[in-house]
């Protein structure tokens, strides 16, 4: 029996395209754009979510991948073979490039910003009771990709490593330990808030009664994402 194609949002699948684009800055009018593209994905996709290994250091399970034809295919070019419809193993491979888990993942978080966003509800956190859920070396993305966001590595229990940041506070390479992330007083829903940065403790009552009465001209930075 043939396997049965799930529908592709087209809105959805034309945004991740775009992202892509704009995050790699490639121009697909260039001689080797897909060939760039197709490599900037696999890189980006293994760094994001590195596939578990044996301790021989060899790979437990060979993950989705994607060739330069597919993406010729997808974006149209003219000199591709055909045109063919989207796999969502493969839109989850590209999506894993932009930081996102899969495909479902990225339709559902991704947000654009408009007169309709609400910022509570399109932001992307994380409390430690998903930590658990983590792997080592996994890359998880707090805020709200692509208007303002950091990457960040887990490197275990309650510590991370900024691997990339975009209009936040923290710079890469900074790494702390947390219970978590939460928003800011919003006083301007056209303004994204700022993240804070949960202490591990409760005995740190400086930090957390900063949380509590936060003021963006004192608060100590060590609480800011």
């Amino acid at each position: 029996m043939a396997k049965k194609r799930i529908p592709i949002d087209k809105e959805r699948f034309e945004t991740l395209k775009n992202e892509l684009v704009r995050v790699s800055n490639i121009d697909l009018s260039s001689d080797n754009a897909y060939s760039d593209l197709c490599d900037y994905i696999k890189k980006q996709s293994n760094t994001n979510f590195p596939l578990p290994k044996y301790e021989d250091g060899s790979v437990i399970q060979q993950s989705e991948t994607i060739s330069v034809d597919t993406l010729r295919r997808y974006w149209g070019d003219k000199d591709a073979d055909k045109e063919r419809k989207p796999d969502v193993g493969k839109l989850s491979f590209m999506a894993r490039a932009l930081g996102y888990k899969d495909w479902e993942t990225f339709c559902h978080e991704y947000k654009q910003t408009n007169t309709d966003f609400d910022i509570e509800k399109g932001f992307n956190g994380m409390d430690y009771f998903k930590f658990s859920s983590l792997l080592e070396g996994e890359i998880v993305c707090i805020g709200w990709y692509p208007q303002k966001y950091c990457r960040l590595k887990f490197l275990g229990e309650y510590s991370f490593e900024v691997v990339e940041s975009y209009r936040m506070k923290s710079e890469v390479g900074r790494k702390f330990e947390t219970s978590g992330f939460r928003l800011a007083q919003i006083s301007d829903k056209a303004i994204f808030p700022e993240v804070l940065i949960e202490p591990l403790y409760e005995y740190q009552e400086d930090l957390w009664n900063a949380i509590e009465n936060f003021d963006i001209k004192n608060c100590p930075t060590e609480i800011l994402l």
